[in-house]
């Protein structure tokens, strides 16, 4: 009966140590989330810069808001290696920032990271909204 004690004093005690280890993050310069960011918006119209991307800020990460005037406009670097994609009606399709350029009101979501106050953007997804139908007039009420 005591062995078992001990068996299971010692299992809990290898249990207990090990846990710290396995959720500690990995050492050295561990983000933690601070270096990244979300972000919701739409496209506003191009400006004369290559690989960058101009959104108006709808929502965002605490990163994101801390840096938004009045205006609510943010501008991204976009790095070359960034994954765009448009939502089309056949689905999502890879896409060129230029594409996302043009399509200036397309709600888009933006993935990426910051370095020395630079936002970054890796990762894309632009949507154009559908446009509403006119809608037609009622008819007039018979007299």
């Amino acid at each position: 009966m005591a062995k078992r004690w001990i068996v299971l004093l010692l299992a809990i005690a290898v249990a207990l140590a090990v846990v710290p280890l396995a959720t500690a993050g990995p050492g050295g310069g561990w983000a933690h989330g601070k270096k990244k960011f979300n972000l919701v918006g739409t496209v506003v119209p191009p400006d004369a810069t290559a690989g960058t991307l101009t959104v108006k800020v709808k929502a965002g990460t605490k990163t994101v808001k801390s840096v938004l005037d009045s205006t609510r406009l943010l501008g991204l670097v976009v790095d070359p290696a960034a994954r765009v994609r448009i939502v089309t009606a056949e689905g999502c399709k890879t896409a060129t920032l230029a594409k996302v350029r043009a399509l200036s009101g397309a709600k888009v979501k933006v993935r990426g990271t910051i370095e020395a106050s630079v936002f970054t953007a890796k990762w894309i997804k632009a949507k154009m909204m559908p446009t509403p139908e006119p809608s037609s007039p009622l008819p007039s009420p018979a007299p």
